[in-house]
């Protein structure tokens, strides 16, 4: 069935965001100097309590349109769910706003990761869970490697980990997506994307490098390769943008080169 734009369209403009906090980055982690998206470049960003990495290739536009179409999702899935309450139908409202903006995403199956071993450490889980998604491309999987190591590397009091942190945790639940976008050999453009639960008994604390300890917490994952409508999310970007355009400064940290 081809994609009904209009009815897209439709569907944007419907969404009503008010209520949604503003206002709440003191810190200015959109405000500092830094990096803008460029094609020729592997690149990363957070977009709430999303990290999105970018390979080489993708353009300007595809960033640009993968960012505001994720953020618009996480909004209107902050509105309709709080994720600490039911974590994993927070994904099941995230996924529908893509759905109906030119992903196309499937329905997520979710393992627990905890329950493979005594323990499991998060950042490596989610290496090895894209590296099993992405087969044998070697320069992807490095992309989101040294994305991850750049984030470890980061203070923990930097704007990039402060966004993410307050996006992503709620005491002792977590969740979060990692996505990275690239494209294929006949120029299409994909999102691996993973989406994680954690709940702990105790509080969380630096999620991504969180060791879950199989008597002490659950990690539960779901990973996807997902296609995208390039050419209908080029045309709704703009609407997208005029309803995502006030929440960026709040949302979206600053770009970083990888």
């Amino acid at each position: 069935m081809a994609f009904d734009t209009g009815q897209a369209t439709k569907f944007i403009e419907g969404i009503d965001l008010s209520g949604i906090p503003r206002g709440i980055v003191p810190q200015g982690a959109t405000g500092a100097a830094g990096a803008v998206f460029d094609k020729a470049k592997a690149q990363a960003q957070v977009v709430g309590s999303g990290i999105f990495s970018f390979a080489e290739g993708v353009t300007v536009e595809v960033r640009e349109a993968i960012s505001d179409s994720a953020l618009l999702a996480q909004l209107v899935a902050n509105k309709a769910v709080k994720f600490e309450q039911d974590p994993k139908r927070w994904f099941q409202e995230y996924s529908k706003v893509l759905q109906n903006v030119g992903w196309v995403v499937q329905d997520l199956a979710w393992n627990n990761y905890a329950a493979e071993g005594l323990e499991v450490d998060v950042h490596e889980k989610i290496v090895d869970v894209m590296a099993a998604v992405l087969g044998p491309s070697a320069a992807a999987l490095a992309i989101i490697t040294a994305t991850i190591g750049a984030l470890k590397a980061m203070n923990s009091s930097s704007p990039w980990i402060t966004l993410f942190k307050r996006e992503s945790q709620k005491a002792r639940i977590a969740r979060f997506q990692i996505g990275l976008v690239d494209k294929d050999a006949d120029g299409g453009v994909f999102v691996v994307l993973i989406g994680c639960v954690i709940k702990a008994q105790e509080d969380i604390t630096q999620v991504l490098f969180f060791k879950v300890k199989k008597e002490k917490a659950s990690f539960e994952g779901s990973s996807a390769k997902v296609s995208i409508n390039q050419p209908a999310l080029a045309r709704l970007d703009t609407k997208i943008r005029e309803k995502i355009v006030d929440y960026q400064d709040d949302y979206l940290s600053t770009i970083l080169n990888v």
